[in-house]
């Protein structure tokens, strides 16, 4: 599977490198670029820069910001996993504490008669279904 995934980058960046090297008046040609918001005081021009500058530029922020992203939502995780780490040992202190009592009152010899009475009253009682022998013993007097 890695070397698929190897594969599958070289032809996407084979690809790139074709697209830019067709391209590459477009790429090379310089320009700047203008932020206006109409008020005397905020008008801001950018120095000239080559066309794949701005892609670079605009590429790498935006892998800044899912590298931040991808940053907080490990931490949030990692948070939520050493919350339910601690329920997890509470919950398994919680079972060790139930089995050393339940090993207390099986050993107990007046509760251990009370629990064995217990599941004994508790049974309950299956009706058994009419066998065909009977059936057939009875219509074979009638016959």
């Amino acid at each position: 599977m890695k070397k698929i995934k190897y594969l599958l980058w070289l032809i996407i960046l084979g690809l790139l490198g074709i697209l830019i090297y067709q391209n590459l008046d477009y790429f090379m040609t310089t320009r700047a670029l203008k932020f206006d918001l109409k008020i005397a005081s905020w008008n801001w021009t950018m120095p000239e820069l080559q066309n794949i500058a701005y892609f670079g530029i605009c590429f790498l922020l935006g892998l800044i910001l899912v590298g931040i992203k991808g940053f907080v939502v490990k931490l949030r995780l990692k948070k939520e996993i050493k919350t339910k780490d601690a329920a997890v040992a509470s919950l398994k202190e919680q079972v060790n504490t139930l089995k050393t009592e339940l090993e207390v009152f099986q050993h107990d010899p007046y509760i251990k008669k009370e629990l064995e009475e217990k599941t004994i009253v508790d049974l309950p009682v299956l009706d058994q279904p009419e066998n065909d022998t009977e059936k057939g013993d009875k219509s074979d007097t009638a016959v």
